[in-house]
């Protein structure tokens, strides 16, 4: 059990830049995104120093939120069971194209936060990686987290920070970030968390260092970025068969409705605004 902000130096460390390297590789084999820049220099290898030493557990892991990352497929290539997923099958072609560039175990899924169509403990890992700040109801969000998991599970987060007080500032197209203070307040309210993680003092001292770099990678980024892993308590989630299945269902037959639904509801907005486009040029042509 573990949290804390991002630092700065260790962005420069050669074990952090190192796991950049190889996480960016892979991304440039599959189109998925690259980094050179912003909080996930920090994150991902961050978050690979928590989880290599259960990567030859072949352990099934549920990413949330996944959009562009190359960071699932790292894992995958390092033997986890890995979920990708998100709320709309926007990178779902892409997430095909990684597939077959990488022959990985992974499984594509269009899944909420707020109401994950999987089954009561059917995971031993839950990540989530700057995906909470997004996510309206995040109590929601972490009894969903607490449900997925299996008893002794590890919930693996980053996130956004924002401190109001400091001067720290977060865009409302944004969501909304936590502050340290509600950070602490989801964990100490929940039954479902091993008991502690509030009480961990964060690293302050590493914020103005951190938070100068930060403010130069976009202009709208005015906050800093924590990480916290905590284990599930053995407490067992009651729930009834046929509502897991009912979720199984719904998780594993929206992807052949939805997909091309979406790519066919995108493909027609395409058209209407070359269409559009062509009428207001052709409008134009006659009246000169």
């Amino acid at each position: 059990m573990q949290k804390c902000l991002a630092s700065r130096p260790e962005i420069e460390a050669e074990s952090f830049l190192g796991v950049m390297r190889e996480v960016n590789a892979l991304a440039r084999l599959c189109g998925l995104h690259e980094y050179t820049t912003y909080s996930r220099l920090w994150e991902y290898p961050w978050l690979w120093r928590q989880l290599e030493p259960l990567s030859e557990r072949h352990l099934r892991l549920l990413d949330v939120g996944s959009e562009e990352s190359p960071f699932p497929w790292f894992l995958a290539s390092k033997g986890f069971g890995v979920v990708v997923s998100d709320l709309t099958p926007a990178q779902w072609r892409l997430w095909s194209n990684a597939k077959r560039q990488t022959r990985a175990r992974v499984t594509c899924r269009l899944l909420d936060a707020q109401a994950l169509d999987v089954p009561t403990a059917s995971f031993d890992i839950y990540l989530s990686v700057s995906v909470i700040e997004h996510v309206p109801d995040k109590r929601r969000a972490l009894s969903e987290a607490a449900r997925i998991l299996r008893p002794g599970g590890l919930l693996v987060w980053t996130f956004d920070i924002c401190q109001p007080e400091m001067g720290m500032t977060f865009p409302g197209w944004n969501g909304k970030a936590l502050s340290m203070e509600e950070f602490d307040s989801l964990f100490r309210e929940s039954p479902w968390f091993e008991p502690g993680l509030a009480e961990i003092k964060w690293n302050r001292e590493v914020i103005p260092e951190y938070w100068a770099w930060h403010r130069t990678t976009s202009p709208h980024v005015n906050y800093v970025t924590g990480a916290a892993v905590v284990r599930r308590t053995a407490r067992v989630w009651e729930t009834r068969t046929l509502l897991d299945l009912g979720r199984s269902l719904r998780g594993t037959c929206r992807p052949v409705l939805a997909v091309p639904l979406w790519y066919a509801k995108n493909k027609a907005k395409r058209l209407q605004s070359a269409l559009a486009a062509v009428v207001r040029k052709t409008s134009a042509g006659r009246t000169h």
